[in-house]
């Protein structure tokens, strides 16, 4: 199974100051309902290709902070704190890593009512709490009841480029994820933010390896985790709707970062 990214959650303890972060950064959230399991609520930015940021909070100041999936991401207001890939099965998916000694969690049925319908859907974890393993997803209804249609076709934005999961070992990391997904070796790169870093040609996952700075204070506090997400798109006509800064180059494509986000959101040179 190739890991296609369905969509990133990115979390705060309050979803209106969430949405209005990435409304000044020249987004428009689109808000999606609840989730009576978790105790949350969410808003999404749906790209074109389908891929979405999912901003989730906590529904209400009554509800445990510690009933979502992410407590101390939501806690800290830590953004990406996992990443979602699309599986025509949980349970087979679930049942595949194990056989490759993978720890998991689930499948757990979830729900939240839209103004499209009630969606449906399954959910399993890879690998325990300290995992770079994504989380898998598969919809019981329609998909499109749980993730609208993009609002930004004609953006020069289309879709989730690249997620940068932060590890403290590398070559452990590199490791699971060849074995779990029979993927070639990667291409090193190195950055002076994110450290270390290694991406497998024709995959959306990037690692890296953070010698110092947030990005390694961020895997001390939470372990493996996203580090950033990055927007595939042209980065020139992108920095005419959002506001970016920092241009860098990643394994030889331009990366700007959007304000306001630490690093934590940028558009990569599609």
């Amino acid at each position: 199974m190739r890991p296609v990214i369905d969509h990133v959650p990115f979390v705060a303890p309050d979803l209106d100051a969430l949405v209005e972060r990435f409304e000044n950064a020249g987004f428009a959230p689109q808000y999606g309902g609840e989730h009576a399991e978790t105790g949350t609520e969410t808003a999404m930015i749906v790209l074109p290709d389908g891929s979405a940021l999912e901003l989730l909070a906590p529904a209400g100041a009554d509800i445990d902070p510690d009933d979502g999936h992410w407590p101390a991401f939501v806690a800290a207001g830590a953004g990406p704190c996992a990443w979602g890939v699309d599986a025509g099965s949980v349970h087979s998916e679930l049942q595949r890593a194990i056989s490759h000694d993978v720890t998991v969690r689930g499948p757990l049925r979830e729900r939240r009512e839209t103004d499209r319908g009630v969606a449906e859907w399954d959910v399993g974890f890879l690998g325990g709490p300290d995992s770079p393993l994504p989380f898998v997803v598969s919809d019981r209804t329609p998909r499109e009841y749980r993730v609208p249609d993009s609002a930004l076709y004609g953006s020069p934005l289309s879709g989730i480029g690249r997620v940068v999961v932060a590890v403290d070992d590398l070559d452990g990391a590199i490791a699971r994820f060849t074995d779990l997904y029979r993927l070639p070796a990667p291409e090193r790169d190195d950055d002076d933010t994110f450290g270390d870093l290694a991406a497998f040609p024709g995959q959306d996952v990037v690692l890296c390896e953070p010698s110092g700075g947030p990005v390694r204070e961020r895997v001390e506090r939470f372990g493996a985790c996203p580090a950033t997400v990055l927007l595939s798109g042209d980065v020139s006509d992108a920095a005419a709707h959002h506001p970016l800064h920092g241009g860098r180059t990643l394994f030889g494509k331009r990366v700007r970062f959007v304000d306001g986000f630490d690093t934590r959101l940028g558009v990569l040179e599609r």
